[in-house]
């Protein structure tokens, strides 16, 4: 009996195995199918995403799994396993038999039983129970080259659902885009209201929502954001405008002004600290008046250089109480709103007292009596600083001629610190400036247009967002962006072409000439000088021009290598304006005009 139950567990295995074949054919038949369903649905509807990879190695892990559990629960009894040997090894019920009598103890039992365990040991179990490939392999096989035709199949939005998910990408994308921007903008906004000493909390939108907030980010539209950073950066820059521009900012530029009317004086000691004050470089002139104060000290000038140095210094000393007392473009400004000459003079020193007189007229607006009144201060303030430093310049020179050093550096150290004050004034103004730049750069990036094209959300200066698939109408009145809003343009259908006879003609129009309108060119030739032509006003442009040039020369505007040119071009202006004042000789008319005539002849 031993012998049979070993070779009905070697066939229960087998047909174990056998059975599994079958079944995981079955199931690979079927994930097959669902693959090759879910392939032909993303085909169909593009929008459908899924993780082939993953998908795959699932569906063949669940086949396996469920081929192995479904076979394990079929297994079949012993009964039933030597029903299926004694079939196949063709036992005539040899085993099936055995297992029912293995029971009994009588005689014939025992005989069955030997029996059976002898013929068991015959069967070769790989021929009764071959394991081979089932008979519906073919299926997942055929599923299979299903799949991979419809594989590479072309895609088709029957539904539209992918055009719809390629905007709303679209769209997400750009709302991040336009939120990293606006992040970086926002973060400069506050580097450059820090400088600048400007509360940003307050600038932008008076509703004071924050559509960076990740509360609000999810429900908040690119133009949106867009627009309330550029509320904020024009409110920003309009606020470093206003700094720029206030009473510091409106006499630094008043000193600055006075400042390019100064003429240096002939090379020496003091004239390079003359010429960076013409150019407005005040550090660069409180460097030159430390290296003068450190060549007096230590010794290196002598009395003529000394001497030099004050007349020099006594020059712009005169030049600076000019510009101290010179008021006449406040005068006419306020003789331009209604004051008479006297009182013009009279208010232009005094801000107040002019801004009383302005309100008493009546003739001009609150904002444009505070401007001209913000004027006279400046000019107020300016005049100060050019008094202290003609007074600071007239100690130098005094002791300098004088030979006290303590009274000439008394008048340096007066004026050095004058020229700091400037200097600081002059780095904050370069800041404010700077920053006002910085924000124009800001916002134009930020308005730079980002689009495409119909269908699509575009921002920038010149366009308006709209909403997906809508037309947007563009502004006409900023600056055109890169974006794509805009006027439309139609594109219906034109009237058909026809062909229309024509003929040129050519003549010429009446023209009546007046000689009332502009002048748009003139032409001068060398010829005699026209009696009654003044040449004078020539001489007094090409004086004034070749003084300017000489100016600009000075105080280093114009470039080294243009030297050379500017000066010969000059100079034969003045040659022409000298040869203009002479007498002219009359140019012979006729072509024999260069011949000498013949004598006439003495006697007859």
């Amino acid at each position: 009996m031993n012998e049979i139950t070993r070779v009905l567990g070697i066939a229960k295995k087998r047909l174990f195995l056998i059975d599994l074949l079958r079944t995981l054919a079955v199931t690979l038949f079927i994930a097959a199918v669902l693959m090759v369903a879910a392939r032909i649905t993303q085909k169909l509807v593009p929008v459908f995403e899924f993780p082939w990879m993953m998908s795959a190695l699932i569906a063949v892990g669940v086949a396996f799994v469920t081929a192995f559990v479904w076979s394990l629960l079929r297994r079949p009894s012993m009964l039933k396993v030597a029903q299926e040997v004694d079939e196949r090894a063709e036992l005539r019920e040899s085993l099936s038999t055995a297992l029912c009598v293995d029971q009994s103890d009588d005689a014939w039992s025992r005989t069955i039983v030997d029996d059976a365990a002898s013929k068991a040991k015959r069967v070769v179990m790989r021929d009764a129970l071959p394991i081979a490939a089932p008979r519906l392999w073919p299926m997942p096989l055929a599923a299979a080259l299903a799949l991979l035709a419809v594989w590479f199949l072309p895609s088709t939005d029957v539904t539209g659902l992918l055009a719809k998910k390629e905007q709303q990408l679209a769209e997400q994308a750009q709302v991040r885009e336009v939120q990293a921007k606006v992040a970086d903008v926002n973060q400069k906004m506050a580097d450059i209201a820090k400088a600048a000493d400007l509360d940003l909390d307050g600038l932008g939108d008076e509703s004071g929502e924050d559509l960076l907030n990740p509360d609000r980010i999810e429900n908040a539209k690119p133009e949106e954001m867009v627009r309330a950073t550029l509320k904020k950066l024009t409110t920003l820059k309009d606020q470093l405008e206003d700094k720029r521009n206030d009473e510091d900012g409106a006499t630094f530029d008043a000193i600055k002004d006075a400042m390019r009317n100064l003429n240096a004086p002939e090379p020496g000691a003091a004239s390079e600290m003359g010429r960076a004050m013409a150019r407005g470089d005040f550090k660069e002139a409180q460097e030159k008046l430390s290296e003068l104060a450190n060549q007096i000290q230590n010794g290196e000038m002598s009395e003529a250089d000394k001497k030099q140095a004050a007349a020099q210094l006594e020059k712009m000393k005169e030049q600076l109480e000019k510009m101290a007392q010179n008021t006449q473009q406040l005068e006419e400004q306020l003789q331009a709103a209604g004051l008479s000459e006297q009182q013009a003079k009279q208010l232009s020193g005094d801000p107040e007292a002019m801004k009383k007189a302005l309100e008493e007229l009546g003739n001009m607006s609150p904002e444009q009596i505070q401007e001209l009144a913000k004027q006279a201060q400046a000019q107020q303030n300016a005049s100060d600083a050019a008094s202290a430093m003609a007074e600071a310049m007239g100690q130098m020179a005094q002791g300098m001629q004088n030979g006290d050093m303590q009274q000439a550096g008394e008048g340096m150290e007066s004026m050095s610190g004058q020229l700091s004050g400037m200097e600081q004034m002059q780095q904050e103004m370069q800041a404010l400036d700077q920053a006002m730049s910085q924000c124009e750069g800001q916002m134009a990036g930020l308005g730079q247009g980002q689009g495409q094209g119909q269908g699509a959300q575009t921002f920038g200066e010149g366009s308006e967002w709209g909403e997906t698939g809508q037309y947007s109408q563009g502004q006409s009145s900023q600056n055109m962006g890169n974006g794509s809003g805009g006027p439309g343009q139609g594109n219906g259908a034109s009237p058909d072409q026809q062909a229309v006879d024509y003929t040129i003609k050519k003549e010429h129009a009446a023209v009546n000439t007046t000689g009332d309108g502009p002048v748009i060119s003139s032409t001068f030739v060398n010829g005699e000088q026209v009696r009654g032509e003044s040449t004078a006003q020539f001489s007094e442009v090409v004086t004034s021009a070749t003084t300017q040039a000489a100016q600009a020369i000075e105080t280093k505007r114009v470039p080294h290598e243009h030297e050379a040119a500017i000066k010969h071009y000059f100079g034969r202006l003045e040659s022409k304006a000298k040869e203009s004042t002479g007498e002219a000789k009359p140019a012979a008319a006729g072509a024999d005009a260069d011949k000498p005539k013949d004598p006439k002849p003495e006697g007859d």
